[in-house]
């Protein structure tokens, strides 16, 4: 069996699914944003937290325990991922071992320990796009620069296409023609002038164009 060197992507589905983050610093800030924009159900145990934790467990958003990390916190709340975001290795390393005695999925944030499932990934959100990044840990620097470069790149134009190409797709699927006729159609339209006249901001023109493309390639 070939040694593995990278990790396995995924996007994880956790509407209504309940997870944990330990800490209450602004590394656990980032991470709750995170996953309360997944939908995610967050308990957050930490004796002290941050002003966005506060805001953000005064609008109920979150649920959160004031407490100090102790052994099988989670036998009560059984999150299915957990997040060690604390300073202290030790703590970390609880956490990493009681996550996996439930079988639950953990990422240690700042790498104290090798208890971590899974890395997060850098991301760029242009919903319902996602583009997720990694150099496996080997460059933080180089992630950055090309975070950055995409995100320059990924305008709010793909945003809108990708929910038109959405719309469509059902009525493609149900059209007579095979995978190779309706793949033609997609990538008519994205050879098209749809996307320029997005990005230039001409909305209506580029939804006439897409119409005039998905009339001729769904009935024909």
């Amino acid at each position: 069996m070939p040694e593995a060197l990278n990790g396995y992507p995924v996007l994880l589905h956790l509407k209504d699914k309940p997870v944990a983050v330990i800490g209450g610093g602004e590394v656990a800030a980032r991470k709750v944003e995170h996953l309360l924009n997944a939908g995610a159900r967050v308990l957050l145990i930490s004796p002290e937290i941050s002003p966005a934790l506060v805001q953000r467990y005064n609008a109920g958003d979150i649920v959160w325990l004031q407490a100090a990390y102790q052994r099988d916190m989670f036998q009560e709340y059984m999150p299915i991922l957990v997040i060690a975001a604390t300073d202290d290795e030790r703590v970390n390393q609880t956490v990493a071992q009681d996550a996996h005695r439930i079988r639950a999925l953990c990422n240690v944030a700042n790498g104290s320990t090798d208890g971590s499932d899974f890395s997060n990934m850098a991301q760029i959100d242009q919903p319902p796009l996602t583009v997720a990044l990694s150099t496996s840990g080997k460059s933080p620097a180089l992630l950055r620069m090309l975070k950055a470069k995409l995100a320059a790149d990924i305008g709010e134009e793909y945003s809108v296409l990708a929910d038109w190409l959405g719309a469509i797709r059902r009525d493609a699927r149900a059209a007579k023609g095979a995978q190779k006729e309706r793949q033609a159609l997609y990538e008519a339209i994205l050879d098209s002038a749809v996307l320029p006249l997005l990005r230039a901001g001409k909305t209506e023109e580029a939804r006439h164009a897409f119409n005039r493309i998905v009339h001729a390639g769904i009935t024909t």
